[in-house]
């Protein structure tokens, strides 16, 4: 009678070659590892073609752009006297006031007529009052959103007694600064129903919304402050068109995304480098209303579109 360990043998060589099989196949992958990374290491470095390296951004021109598609916002003010020295301002300066900056200065404008509020030049800060400086203003007839003016002080001293110096230059201010606005306000009336709601103020936010517990807000917000009712309308990056979202009443929101409402937009000018003002007419045979029902809308208001600076 065989041992019952004469039974096992086959199966051991059968273990014992797959093993080994195995074996041989991790040590051939290894090896073509180890032959790939020594080609890559040895290999001298991908130097980019000039068709494939990325072009550098264009350098500001001499009257500074604070961003792009805005030429010409920016300017230069020379200061002599007690501190000589040529500011490049291509910035827009933060602050509760409009205002340009460059590397080492700032200067804020406020007003009406406009006149130059705040300066502070490399450590040197100066508070005009408003006969210390000029602002001629060059031809406005065919600028768009930016105008040319030219700023005069001819003597400014230092709050701390640092010195005294003067300022000449010229420099790209909102359009809207310089000139008296001309272009309608934001606001205007839409029938909704048997109801006429009124709507003060209109900011159409051209850029992608955020998502908000999986609701995206919406670009325009038409708020009737009366009924606390609102239009509400979502901007297509695309096709920069407006279409409309959804009508709140009471409390309620009812979303009428693609319920076949025309809503037409005509551009009617650019108030200042970021905002183009713009007539939107709505129209809606049949739209549900909370509390009304299904009524018909229609109006016209005009909209301050504002583009997201750069």
């Amino acid at each position: 009678m065989r041992s019952p360990l004469f039974n096992t043998i086959p199966a051991v060589n059968d273990w014992f070659r797959s093993i080994t099989a195995l074996g041989a196949a991790f040590a051939s992958v290894l090896a073509v590892t180890l032959i790939v990374a020594a080609l890559i290491v040895s290999a001298p470095p991908v130097v980019p073609q000039p068709s494939d390296a990325a072009q550098p951004l264009p350098a500001p021109s001499a009257l500074g752009d604070p961003r792009p598609g805005i030429p010409g916002l920016g300017g230069e003010l020379t200061a002599t006297g007690d501190l000589e020295a040529t500011f490049v301002l291509n910035r827009r300066a933060d602050g509760p006031r409009f205002g340009l900056a460059s590397e080492d200065g700032r200067v804020f404008f406020d007003g009406s007529p406009l006149s130059v509020v705040q300066m502070n030049l490399d450590g040197l800060s100066f508070f005009p009052g408003p006969d210390d400086c000029t602002i001629t203003a060059g031809n406005l007839t065919n600028a768009i959103g930016v105008g040319r003016a030219e700023v005069r002080c001819d003597r400014l001293e230092d709050i701390r007694g640092k010195g005294v110096i003067a300022v000449s230059g010229t420099v790209g201010l909102p359009l809207d600064l310089l000139a008296v606005r001309e272009l309608p306000l934001a606001g205007g009336t839409v029938n909704v129903g048997s109801e006429t709601w009124t709507f003060d103020d209109a900011t159409l936010e051209a850029w992608q919304m955020p998502l908000v517990a999986g609701t995206r807000s919406y670009n325009l917000e038409l708020i009737d402050q009366g009924t606390e009712s609102a239009l509400n309308f979502t901007f297509d990056l695309e096709t920069r068109h407006l279409e409309f979202g959804s009508v709140s009443r009471a409390g309620t929101d009812v979303n009428q995304a693609g319920e076949g409402c025309d809503v037409r937009t005509v551009e009617l000018g650019q108030l200042n480098p970021r905002t183009t003002v713009i007539e939107l007419s709505l129209h809606c045979d049949a739209i549900e209303v909370p509390d009304l029902g299904v009524v018909a809308i229609s109006g016209t208001v005009i909209v301050e579109r504002l583009e997201w600076p750069e």
